[in-house]
């Protein structure tokens, strides 16, 4: 695989497509079309390279009206998908406006899925905000930015999260913005992390 970096823009070609890739290809292609969407936490190092599973796509959404929801929500449906939580639009969106996430996945599955939910922190805001394109195969989805993620994974402190941010951190330390990092880090009080 090999990695262009830009502004805002991450261009992967030659990437070995799994069945992940393409469930969250799927997903985001019904996403895009209702709200604004930014992929963060484990996938975004699974996404560059790093061999690891996941059972669940962390997906942060801008808030959007029922009207919206229940047009992304039938949308869901008529692409082969379902909701874990709850077959009712209204109780979801409900879920979705008390800041609980929700999970999508395809029929008659439960893994992967996608964990669906609307900005909880200023961290969420950041990463819908600040969102980097990456052209996969010239297929499109966007992920928090790496600085973010990286502050963020070292904050969650678990042996899989420090992992992540480590293997982000090396792939990306020549193209990253080193002050942004310092920021997040200081924010999220991980300043003693070293990398």
């Amino acid at each position: 695989m090999e990695i262009v970096f830009g502004e805002k823009k991450i261009i992967l070609t030659n990437k070995q497509i799994n069945k992940l890739d393409e469930f969250v290809f799927k997903v985001t292609s019904i996403l895009k079309k209702h709200a604004e969407y930014v992929i963060v936490s484990g996938y975004v190092s699974i996404l560059f390279g790093r061999s690891r599973g996941t059972e669940d796509i962390d997906i942060i959404i801008s808030p959007i009206s029922f009207e919206e929801f229940s047009g992304l929500y039938h949308d869901f449906l008529e692409n082969g998908f379902e909701f874990i939580n709850s077959d009712d639009p209204l109780e979801l969106f409900e879920m979705l406006s008390e800041k609980q996430a929700i999970r999508v996945c395809e029929k008659d599955t439960i893994f992967p899925n996608a964990e669906i939910k609307l900005p909880k922190d200023k961290f969420h805001l950041a990463a819908l905000e600040n969102r980097v394109e990456v052209i996969v195969n010239s297929r499109r989805v966007f992920v928090s930015s790496i600085e973010l993620q990286i502050a963020y994974k070292l904050y969650l402190g678990s042996d899989k999260d420090i992992e992540d941010a480590i293997f982000l951190y090396e792939l990306f330390k020549d193209h990253i913005d080193h002050k942004k990092l310092q920021h997040w880090k200081e924010v999220l009080g991980v300043m003693d992390f070293e990398l």
